[in-house]
């Protein structure tokens, strides 16, 4: 399977499906599968590994909300989302940054 710009960054997509099916639901199951990760005892690499992996979707995510905001009949809409997925990669990355910092 080739990929392509718009299979990275699904523009065309509608919003919904982009930011609830690529958005909300695998973001959850990232930080669960991280918290499970933390909390069981895993070696510095992996959880450093695991951030990596969060902070990369969050870019990409806030990247493909941002280019499917539009696909939507009230623009609200669009704004919203832009505004909701902004503050939850905010979040990510303050999280990330601090669970790095603390021990263990």
């Amino acid at each position: 399977m080739r990929l392509t710009a718009t299979r990275l960054f699904p523009g065309h997509s509608p919003l919904w499906r982009v930011f609830w099916l690529y958005g909300v639901i695998p973001s959850n199951v990232l930080w669960a599968i991280t918290l499970l990760m933390l909390t069981g005892g895993a070696p510095g690499g992996a959880l450093a590994v695991a951030y990596a992996v969060l902070l990369v979707y969050t870019g990409w995510i806030i990247a493909a909300v941002w280019a499917s905001a539009d696909n939507v009949h009230n623009a609200r809409w669009g704004d919203m989302a832009r505004l909701l997925t902004a503050a939850w990669a905010l979040n990510t990355v303050l999280v990330v940054f601090f669970l790095a910092l603390g021990p263990r």
